[in-house]
Protein backbone atom coordinates (compact mmCIF):
# COMPACT_ATOMS: atom_id res chain seq x y z
CA UNK A 1 0.00 0.00 0.00
CA UNK A 2 1.48 3.38 -1.31
CA UNK A 3 2.49 5.83 2.51
CA UNK A 4 1.95 9.17 2.02
CA UNK A 5 4.69 12.00 1.41
CA UNK A 6 7.63 12.49 3.52
CA UNK A 7 9.54 15.80 3.06
CA UNK A 8 13.18 15.75 3.30
CA UNK A 9 15.58 18.63 4.96
CA UNK A 10 17.08 19.42 1.45
CA UNK A 11 16.32 19.06 -2.02
CA UNK A 12 19.21 20.71 -3.72
CA UNK A 13 22.09 18.80 -4.63
CA UNK A 14 25.66 20.56 -6.11
CA UNK A 15 26.84 18.31 -9.06
CA UNK A 16 30.49 17.94 -7.66
CA UNK A 17 28.90 16.55 -4.55
CA UNK A 18 26.19 13.82 -3.23
CA UNK A 19 25.49 14.29 0.61
CA UNK A 20 23.04 12.31 2.36
CA UNK A 21 20.61 14.72 3.98
CA UNK A 22 18.63 13.61 7.15
CA UNK A 23 14.63 12.67 6.92
CA UNK A 24 12.16 14.36 8.96
CA UNK A 25 8.41 13.67 10.00
CA UNK A 26 6.39 15.59 8.84
CA UNK A 27 2.81 16.67 11.06
CA UNK A 28 0.74 14.70 8.01
CA UNK A 29 2.48 11.39 8.38
CA UNK A 30 2.58 11.75 12.16
CA UNK A 31 -1.01 11.70 12.00
CA UNK A 32 -2.13 9.96 9.40
CA UNK A 33 -0.42 7.13 11.07
CA UNK A 34 -1.25 7.59 14.81
CA UNK A 35 -4.98 7.88 13.52
CA UNK A 36 -4.08 4.16 12.80
CA UNK A 37 -2.60 3.31 15.92
CA UNK A 38 -4.18 5.44 18.94
CA UNK A 39 -7.70 6.63 19.44
CA UNK A 40 -6.38 10.16 18.94
CA UNK A 41 -4.59 11.94 15.87
CA UNK A 42 -1.86 14.47 17.70
CA UNK A 43 -0.82 16.27 14.43
CA UNK A 44 -2.28 18.69 11.72
CA UNK A 45 -2.20 17.82 8.20
CA UNK A 46 1.43 19.64 6.46
CA UNK A 47 2.34 22.36 5.02
CA UNK A 48 4.33 22.03 1.24
CA UNK A 49 6.78 19.60 0.65
CA UNK A 50 9.99 19.87 -0.08
CA UNK A 51 12.61 21.55 2.30
CA UNK A 52 11.45 21.25 5.64
CA UNK A 53 13.91 21.71 8.47
CA UNK A 54 11.64 19.55 10.85
CA UNK A 55 8.50 18.39 11.57
CA UNK A 56 6.45 20.67 8.75
CA UNK A 57 4.64 23.08 9.96
CA UNK A 58 1.09 22.51 9.64
CA UNK A 59 -0.98 24.54 7.12
CA UNK A 60 -3.55 26.54 7.66
CA UNK A 61 -6.22 26.38 4.94
CA UNK A 62 -8.58 29.37 6.10
CA UNK A 63 -5.40 31.71 5.83
CA UNK A 64 -5.48 33.39 2.23
CA UNK A 65 -2.71 35.90 2.82
CA UNK A 66 -0.57 32.49 3.65
CA UNK A 67 -1.71 30.66 0.86
CA UNK A 68 -1.25 33.51 -1.41
CA UNK A 69 2.85 34.22 -0.20
CA UNK A 70 3.30 29.93 -0.10
CA UNK A 71 1.75 29.69 -3.35
CA UNK A 72 4.08 32.39 -4.77
CA UNK A 73 7.31 30.82 -3.15
CA UNK A 74 6.37 26.95 -5.00
CA UNK A 75 5.97 28.94 -8.52
CA UNK A 76 9.56 30.83 -7.73
CA UNK A 77 11.11 27.30 -6.90
CA UNK A 78 9.41 25.64 -9.74
CA UNK A 79 11.01 27.80 -12.05
CA UNK A 80 14.35 27.55 -10.61
CA UNK A 81 13.92 23.80 -10.95
CA UNK A 82 12.83 23.70 -14.39
CA UNK A 83 16.02 26.20 -15.46
CA UNK A 84 18.26 23.73 -13.78
CA UNK A 85 16.55 20.87 -15.63
CA UNK A 86 17.14 22.78 -18.69
CA UNK A 87 20.56 23.60 -17.85
CA UNK A 88 21.91 19.90 -16.52
CA UNK A 89 20.46 18.59 -19.78
CA UNK A 90 22.57 20.95 -21.87
CA UNK A 91 25.70 19.92 -19.52
CA UNK A 92 24.75 15.93 -19.71
CA UNK A 93 24.73 16.03 -23.72
CA UNK A 94 28.25 18.06 -23.41
CA UNK A 95 29.82 15.58 -20.67
CA UNK A 96 28.56 12.56 -23.19
CA UNK A 97 30.23 13.83 -25.95
CA UNK A 98 33.52 14.06 -24.23
CA UNK A 99 33.36 10.40 -22.82
CA UNK A 100 33.57 12.34 -19.33
CA UNK A 101 31.84 9.47 -17.72
CA UNK A 102 32.67 10.50 -14.23
CA UNK A 103 31.11 14.02 -14.72
CA UNK A 104 27.86 12.70 -16.51
CA UNK A 105 27.21 10.62 -13.50
CA UNK A 106 27.13 13.51 -10.81
CA UNK A 107 25.42 15.40 -13.27
CA UNK A 108 22.75 13.03 -13.85
CA UNK A 109 22.56 12.66 -9.98
CA UNK A 110 22.16 16.92 -10.04
CA UNK A 111 19.30 16.41 -13.02
CA UNK A 112 17.18 13.78 -10.83
CA UNK A 113 17.31 15.61 -7.87
CA UNK A 114 16.04 18.71 -10.30
CA UNK A 115 13.21 16.06 -11.37
CA UNK A 116 12.23 15.05 -7.91
CA UNK A 117 11.93 18.83 -6.45
CA UNK A 118 9.83 18.78 -9.30
CA UNK A 119 7.39 15.76 -8.46
CA UNK A 120 8.81 13.93 -11.66
CA UNK A 121 10.10 11.14 -8.91
CA UNK A 122 10.13 8.60 -12.32
CA UNK A 123 12.23 10.34 -14.12
CA UNK A 124 14.31 10.84 -11.10
CA UNK A 125 14.41 7.64 -10.48
CA UNK A 126 15.40 6.87 -13.48
CA UNK A 127 18.24 9.31 -13.93
CA UNK A 128 19.85 7.87 -10.94
CA UNK A 129 19.19 4.55 -11.88
CA UNK A 130 21.42 5.78 -14.83
CA UNK A 131 24.25 7.01 -12.68
CA UNK A 132 24.40 4.23 -10.59
CA UNK A 133 25.35 1.88 -13.23
CA UNK A 134 28.22 4.57 -14.65
CA UNK A 135 29.60 4.44 -10.59
CA UNK A 136 29.07 0.97 -10.62
CA UNK A 137 31.32 0.61 -13.89
CA UNK A 138 34.27 2.88 -12.43
CA UNK A 139 34.00 1.37 -8.96
CA UNK A 140 33.10 4.68 -6.97
CA UNK A 141 31.87 3.29 -3.90
CA UNK A 142 31.34 6.95 -2.97
CA UNK A 143 29.22 7.82 -5.89
CA UNK A 144 27.31 4.23 -5.67
CA UNK A 145 26.23 4.48 -2.07
CA UNK A 146 24.84 7.96 -2.04
CA UNK A 147 23.13 7.94 -4.89
CA UNK A 148 21.79 4.48 -3.54
CA UNK A 149 20.52 6.51 -0.14
CA UNK A 150 19.58 8.91 -2.64
CA UNK A 151 16.64 6.65 -5.15
CA UNK A 152 15.95 5.61 -1.17
CA UNK A 153 14.65 9.00 -0.64
CA UNK A 154 12.97 9.29 -4.21
CA UNK A 155 10.89 6.27 -2.89
CA UNK A 156 10.69 7.47 0.78
CA UNK A 157 9.11 11.15 -0.05
CA UNK A 158 6.91 9.01 -3.03
CA UNK A 159 5.22 6.96 -0.44
CA UNK A 160 6.73 3.89 -1.32
CA UNK A 161 8.20 2.81 2.04
CA UNK A 162 9.12 -0.44 1.48
CA UNK A 163 11.16 0.14 -2.04
CA UNK A 164 12.95 2.62 -0.01
CA UNK A 165 14.20 0.30 2.54
CA UNK A 166 15.70 -2.12 -0.28
CA UNK A 167 17.73 1.16 -1.59
CA UNK A 168 18.68 2.02 2.30
CA UNK A 169 19.46 -1.36 2.95
CA UNK A 170 21.54 -1.66 -0.26
CA UNK A 171 22.72 1.44 0.40
CA UNK A 172 24.47 0.48 3.96
CA UNK A 173 25.97 -2.35 2.33
CA UNK A 174 28.67 0.09 0.37
CA UNK A 175 29.16 2.55 3.26
CA UNK A 176 31.51 1.27 4.94
CA UNK A 177 33.82 1.30 2.48
CA UNK A 178 33.61 4.85 2.01
CA UNK A 179 34.29 5.24 5.64
CA UNK A 180 31.43 8.11 5.49
CA UNK A 181 30.25 8.05 8.67
CA UNK A 182 27.63 10.95 8.49
CA UNK A 183 26.33 10.07 5.62
CA UNK A 184 25.79 6.43 6.38
CA UNK A 185 23.99 8.03 10.16
CA UNK A 186 21.68 9.61 7.48
CA UNK A 187 20.58 6.93 5.65
CA UNK A 188 20.01 5.10 9.08
CA UNK A 189 17.77 8.16 9.89
CA UNK A 190 15.59 7.28 6.53
CA UNK A 191 15.19 3.74 7.05
CA UNK A 192 13.93 4.37 10.60
CA UNK A 193 11.64 6.81 9.39
CA UNK A 194 10.56 4.40 6.45
CA UNK A 195 9.98 1.82 9.01
CA UNK A 196 8.06 4.32 10.81
CA UNK A 197 5.61 4.40 7.42
CA UNK A 198 5.05 0.92 7.10
CA UNK A 199 4.75 0.74 11.21
CA UNK A 200 7.23 -1.51 12.42
CA UNK A 201 7.62 0.00 15.70
CA UNK A 202 10.61 -2.24 16.37
CA UNK A 203 12.85 -1.42 13.66
CA UNK A 204 11.75 2.42 13.39
CA UNK A 205 13.09 2.94 16.77
CA UNK A 206 15.81 0.58 16.10
CA UNK A 207 16.97 1.88 13.32
CA UNK A 208 16.57 5.93 14.86
CA UNK A 209 19.00 4.72 17.86
CA UNK A 210 21.49 3.59 15.97
CA UNK A 211 21.40 6.84 14.20
CA UNK A 212 21.33 8.69 16.99
CA UNK A 213 24.76 6.54 18.45
CA UNK A 214 26.55 7.43 14.70
CA UNK A 215 25.78 11.33 15.01
CA UNK A 216 27.10 11.41 18.38
CA UNK A 217 30.22 9.60 17.51
CA UNK A 218 31.04 11.99 14.66
CA UNK A 219 29.82 14.63 16.77
CA UNK A 220 27.00 15.87 14.89
CA UNK A 221 25.21 18.00 16.91
CA UNK A 222 22.26 19.12 14.62
CA UNK A 223 22.10 15.25 13.22
CA UNK A 224 21.70 14.44 16.83
CA UNK A 225 18.95 16.99 16.89
CA UNK A 226 16.68 15.94 14.57
CA UNK A 227 16.91 12.12 15.01
CA UNK A 228 15.99 12.77 19.15
CA UNK A 229 12.88 14.94 17.06
CA UNK A 230 12.53 11.95 14.98
CA UNK A 231 12.60 9.24 18.52
CA UNK A 232 10.26 11.63 19.94
CA UNK A 233 7.81 11.29 17.09
CA UNK A 234 8.11 7.41 16.66
CA UNK A 235 6.92 7.02 20.25
CA UNK A 236 4.68 9.92 20.46
CA UNK A 237 2.76 8.64 17.56
CA UNK A 238 4.03 5.15 16.43
CA UNK A 239 4.34 3.49 19.84
CA UNK A 240 1.61 5.80 22.19
CA UNK A 241 4.08 6.82 24.69
CA UNK A 242 3.69 10.77 25.32
CA UNK A 243 5.56 10.44 28.22
CA UNK A 244 8.51 9.04 26.55
CA UNK A 245 8.26 11.26 23.69
CA UNK A 246 7.95 14.37 25.45
CA UNK A 247 11.51 13.82 26.73
CA UNK A 248 13.28 13.34 23.86
CA UNK A 249 11.77 16.63 22.16
CA UNK A 250 12.70 18.53 25.43
CA UNK A 251 16.49 16.87 24.87
CA UNK A 252 16.10 18.31 21.44
CA UNK A 253 14.52 21.39 21.94
CA UNK A 254 17.41 21.81 24.43
CA UNK A 255 20.49 21.23 21.59
CA UNK A 256 18.28 23.14 18.97
CA UNK A 257 18.48 25.76 21.50
CA UNK A 258 22.04 25.75 21.50
CA UNK A 259 22.09 25.87 17.56
CA UNK A 260 20.22 28.66 17.32
CA UNK A 261 17.96 26.81 15.11
CA UNK A 262 14.86 28.25 16.19
CA UNK A 263 12.55 27.84 13.24
CA UNK A 264 13.42 23.53 14.16
CA UNK A 265 12.86 24.50 18.01
CA UNK A 266 9.29 25.89 17.24
CA UNK A 267 8.18 23.12 15.47
CA UNK A 268 9.10 21.11 17.93
CA UNK A 269 7.34 22.57 20.43
CA UNK A 270 4.50 22.93 18.63
CA UNK A 271 4.27 19.08 18.40
CA UNK A 272 5.10 19.46 21.93
CA UNK A 273 1.62 21.51 23.01
CA UNK A 274 -0.08 18.58 21.21
CA UNK A 275 1.62 15.89 23.11
CA UNK A 276 0.66 17.78 26.16
CA UNK A 277 -3.01 18.07 25.30
CA UNK A 278 -3.19 14.22 24.85
CA UNK A 279 -1.78 14.09 28.78
CA UNK A 280 -4.42 16.46 29.61
CA UNK A 281 -2.22 19.01 30.55
CA UNK A 282 -3.62 22.00 28.98
CA UNK A 283 -1.14 24.45 31.05
CA UNK A 284 1.67 22.50 30.14
CA UNK A 285 0.08 23.00 26.31
CA UNK A 286 -0.23 26.66 26.70
CA UNK A 287 3.44 27.38 27.19
CA UNK A 288 4.94 25.30 24.81
CA UNK A 289 2.27 26.78 22.08
CA UNK A 290 3.12 30.27 23.62
CA UNK A 291 6.96 29.46 23.24
CA UNK A 292 6.33 27.79 19.69
CA UNK A 293 4.44 31.47 18.63
CA UNK A 294 7.73 33.88 19.90
CA UNK A 295 9.92 31.55 18.02
CA UNK A 296 7.73 31.51 14.57
CA UNK A 297 7.08 35.30 14.51
CA UNK A 298 10.75 35.92 14.79
CA UNK A 299 12.01 33.37 12.47
CA UNK A 300 8.85 35.23 10.24
CA UNK A 301 6.95 31.68 9.27
CA UNK A 302 3.56 32.72 9.05
CA UNK A 303 1.88 29.42 8.68
CA UNK A 304 3.68 27.89 11.92
CA UNK A 305 2.36 31.00 14.00
CA UNK A 306 -0.89 30.79 12.46
CA UNK A 307 -0.89 26.93 13.96
CA UNK A 308 0.46 28.28 17.11
CA UNK A 309 -2.16 30.67 17.69
CA UNK A 310 -5.03 28.79 16.35
CA UNK A 311 -4.22 25.65 19.09
CA UNK A 312 -3.60 28.85 21.97
CA UNK A 313 -7.34 30.03 20.68
CA UNK A 314 -8.70 26.33 21.20
CA UNK A 315 -7.07 26.80 24.20
CA UNK A 316 -9.37 30.01 25.29
CA UNK A 317 -6.50 32.08 25.29
CA UNK A 318 -8.22 35.09 23.55
CA UNK A 319 -4.76 38.10 23.95
CA UNK A 320 -2.08 36.40 21.88
CA UNK A 321 1.13 38.25 21.64
CA UNK A 322 4.47 37.18 20.11
CA UNK A 323 6.55 39.16 22.28
CA UNK A 324 10.63 38.97 22.63
CA UNK A 325 11.33 37.04 26.44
Amino acid sequence: MRTQSLPSLAMFLAIVSLPVTPALLSAQEMGALSSRTSDHSLASSSGETGTAPILSSPKVKDDAATLAAVGAKSVSLTAQNEFAVEAFTGILDQYRRMGNREAEAETLCALANSYDALHQQQKAVEDYQLALAIWRELGNKDGEAATLAHIGDVYRAWGFAPQAIRFYHDALKVYPATHKKAEEAAVLNNLGLSFFLTGDKKKCVSYLDQALAAYHATQDRQGEAFTLTNLGSAYGFLLNNPYKSLDYFQEAVTRLELLNDRESEANALDIMGELWLKLAKPEMAEISFQHALILFSRTGNSQGEASARKHLSALGQTEIIASDH
